[in-house]
């Protein structure tokens, strides 16, 4: 024991510096040029100067390996673990545990998964609405649950983990789940839903998300005075994120976020479409493929789809989207299978395929208005701006374009 104290009291102390953010943020945005520059000298080679100068081209290569390391390293001073916004949330939970009435018990995992700082910042509303709104509105009062023969003891479960180059945030509840019939019958009476429109239960889920959209009996102060969670999905978005839920009636609800693990540097896949290039993030690529007439047709709602294995794809053109013309034909045009909300998937068209690199996110937002389907921008290395899209955004768009 005392050997294991001595040794205990050599061992160094962790060393640290406070170091002023805007500091930091420096040091990205000159290892985002160092990336720039880097992928220009890659399209100045040609196959003749590669064939000529190999050690030039080895040069290059480890010039890319040191830049993708310290780009890593830079990221890596930025991240945080999401624990100093879980922290918050026990307390938030016992207070509305008092105000309802309810035993509600919450759990946190994965509170140790780091992201970047400035993600992290944006996250405290959106979880907080998340949370009340699982306690409001998921979790039942101890008599409902002991009648439906559950626990008098809700639960509510934070989570987070990496996945790829994303991170999954969920809350999770054991309550009653969706009330769906309610929930379509009020997106009818507020013309959200068409009259005789059909939707499947994953849609009549993801209504809850709909503009002004709220269940609220009345102005409530627990989850949110009744203005929806379309606030969450518009947070979210704003820092390159998505949100979609999952309710099973009777055994509870789960909302997902998936965000990105950096707001610096994406890796893409570049296309062009139309009048110019277009980079779609890798984290949303399912896989790639040319088109072929044979499998497009169209949905009963006039949505063009595209059939893959058996199963019916939405289909968005990018250059009907942003309203472009193309002179490619459509037998050699490529199609982008991409992960949509939950489980669904969309196919872009796009007229050609150029490959896959890094790029540099440049917000766009200071200069323009919003635009849904464009997340944001970014110099490639020819010095072109390319326009990165938003793959969730995308699928926000009127019936006629999207069958166009």
């Amino acid at each position: 024991q005392e050997k294991a104290k001595k040794a205990a009291a050599k061992a160094p102390a962790v060393q640290s510096i406070r170091v002023d953010l805007d500091k930091v943020d420096r040091v990205v945005n000159m290892v985002g040029e160092l990336v720039i520059t880097q992928s220009m000298l890659n399209q100045q080679m040609d196959e003749k100067i590669k064939a000529q100068y190999q050690e030039l081209v080895r040069g290059v290569e480890v010039l890319a390996q040191t830049t993708r390391g310290l780009q890593d390293a830079v990221m890596a001073i930025r991240a945080q673990p999401v624990k100093s916004v879980f922290s918050r949330m026990p307390r938030l939970v016992r207070e509305l545990a008092k105000k309802t009435d309810k035993k509600i018990r919450l759990e946190m995992v994965g509170e140790y998964t780091e992201i970047d700082k400035t993600i992290i910042e944006q996250l405290s509303d959106p979880l907080t609405h998340m949370i009340r709104n699982s306690a409001d509105h998921g979790v039942e009062t101890p008599e409902k649950r002991l009648a439906a023969g559950k626990s008098e003891t809700g639960t509510i479960q934070l989570s987070a983990e990496q996945a790829g180059g994303n991170i999954i945030i969920a809350v999770e509840d054991d309550g009653a789940g969706i009330n769906r019939e309610r929930v379509l019958n009020l997106a009818r009476e507020r013309g959200v839903v068409g009259p005789d429109q059909q939707l499947s239960d994953e849609q009549i889920d993801e209504l809850v998300f709909a503009p002004g959209f709220s269940t609220a009996d009345g102005v409530s102060d627990i989850s949110g005075r009744g203005v929806g969670m379309d606030v969450v999905i518009s947070n979210i978005k704003k820092i390159g994120g998505s949100v979609h839920v999952r309710s099973k009636p009777g055994k509870g609800t789960r909302m997902i976020l998936r965000l990105p693990l950096t707001l610096a540097v994406l890796d893409v896949m570049l296309v062009e479409a139309g009048d110019g290039p277009y980079v779609i993030p890798l984290s949303s690529i399912v896989e790639t493929m040319q088109c072929d007439r044979a499998d497009f047709g169209f949905a009963p709602s006039g949505r063009r789809v595209l059939q893959i294995r058996g199963e019916y794809v939405q289909v968005i053109d990018l250059v009907t989207r942003f309203e472009m013309t193309t002179k490619v034909p459509d037998n050699k045009r490529f199609v982008v299978l991409c992960e949509g909300e939950g489980s669904t998937k969309v196919a872009l068209i796009v007229d050609e395929i150029i490959g896959q690199q890094q790029v540099v996110i440049k917000s766009l937002e200071e200069n323009f208005e919003r635009i849904d389907g464009i997340a944001g921008g970014t110099i490639l290395g020819n010095g072109e701006v390319a326009l990165i899209v938003d793959v969730a955004g995308l699928k926000q768009i009127p019936e006629q374009q999207s069958a166009a």
